[in-house]
C-alpha cells in the first residue's frame, strides 16, 4: 500500500509567498544590508576613456593598412615544433563543433551584467552603470585588437599540414594574440566583481551572479584553447587583460576614490589573494 504526506494548503500558499520574499529581498539587498550606489560619471574620466578609445580606432586603422604580412608561400612554411614551449606541449587541433559552442559562451557572458538592472533604483543609476560597462566592454576589444595587429601572430590551424591556404587573408588571419574571446568575457567577470565588492558587496543575488560569470567567463577561455583557435598563452594572457580592465573601469567612478585604493585581485575567491594596489 503506498502513502504520501501532503501538506496543507495553507503551508503551501505560505511557502511560495516565502520564496518569492526571499528573492526579492536578496536582489534588492535585503538581509539587513545598507543600501549605497558607489558610481557616479566623472567628465575628466569618461572624456579620458572616450579620448583613449579614440586613439586606439585610429591605431587600429592605421596598422591594418601599414603593417606588413607574411606572404601564403611563408605561412605554409610554419612549423609546429618551432613554437613556444607551453603552447607545443598544449596545442590543440581545430574543431569545429567546440568553436561554435566558444562564440555562444562569450556572448553569454557578456550579457550578465544586464541582470544587475534589477538593482538599479532609479534611471541615473541605470545609465551610469550602463556607461560604465560599454566602456569597459570598448577598452577591453579595443586593447585587444590593437595588440592582434601588433603581434600579428598565426591561429595554431595554420600549423598544420592540412592547413587549407585558400583562407589565408593576410592581417586578418594573423590576429591569435591574444584571445578576444577570452578578454572579454574575463572583462564581464571583472566588471561584476568590481561593482559587487563596491556597490552591494554582502547581497546573496549578487554574491551568486558574481560566481557564475567566473565559471562562464572561465568555460570561456578553456573552450576557445580547446577548439584549437588560440594557444595558451593567447587565452591566459587575454583573460588577464579583460579581467584587468574589468576591475579597472569601473572602481576609476567610484565615488570615494579619493578614499579607496584600486586593487587589482589576482584570485575571484579572495582567499589568501595576491593584489596590487595603486593611489588613486
Amino acid at each position: 500500500m503506498k502513502s504520501s504526506l501532503k501538506l496543507p494548503n495553507s503551508w503551501k500558499v505560505k511557502g511560495i509567498k516565502e520564496i518569492i520574499l526571499l528573492l526579492f529581498l536578496s536582489i534588492t539587498g535585503g538581509f539587513g544590508q545598507v543600501r549605497q550606489f558607489s558610481f557616479r560619471l566623472s567628465p575628466q574620466t569618461d572624456v579620458s576613456i572616450l579620448t583613449g578609445n579614440i586613439a586606439l580606432t585610429g591605431l587600429n586603422t592605421v596598422l591594418r593598412r601599414s603593417l606588413e604580412v607574411p606572404a601564403p608561400e611563408q605561412i605554409l612554411l610554419l612549423d609546429k615544433d618551432r613554437l613556444f614551449f607551453i603552447d607545443r606541449i598544449t596545442y590543440q587541433p581545430f574543431n569545429h563543433s567546440v568553436e561554435r559552442a566558444s562564440h555562444y559562451v562569450m556572448l553569454s557572458t557578456i550579457s550578465l551584467p544586464l541582470l544587475l538592472a534589477p538593482l538599479c533604483q532609479s534611471g541615473v543609476e541605470l545609465f551610469t552603470l550602463g556607461v560604465i560597462g560599454l566602456e569597459t566592454y570598448m577598452t577591453t576589444y579595443l586593447t585587444i585588437q590593437t595588440l592582434k595587429h601588433l603581434t600579428r601572430r598565426p591561429r595554431p590551424d595554420m600549423y598544420s599540414d592540412d592547413y587549407d591556404i585558400s583562407t589565408y587573408s593576410g592581417i586578418y588571419s594573423l590576429n591569435s594574440f591574444p584571445s578576444g574571446h577570452a578578454a572579454m568575457a574575463m572583462s564581464a567577470a571583472g566588471f561584476i566583481h568590481a561593482c559587487h565588492s563596491a556597490f552591494l558587496p554582502k547581497n546573496i543575488w549578487f554574491t551568486y551572479l558574481k560566481y557564475t560569470a567566473y565559471a562562464a567567463a572561465l568555460t570561456s577561455v578553456f573552450l576557445r584553447h580547446r577548439s584549437g583557435v588560440h594557444h595558451l598563452t593567447d587565452v591566459m594572457t587575454g583573460a588577464a587583460i579583460g579581467y584587468a580592465i574589468g576591475n579597472i573601469i569601473p572602481r576609476l567612478h567610484a565615488i570615494n576614490r579619493n578614499d579607496q585604493r584600486l586593487s587589482i585581485s589576482l584570485d575571484p575567491f579572495q582567499y589568501g589573494r595576491l593584489s596590487v594596489q595603486v593611489k588613486l
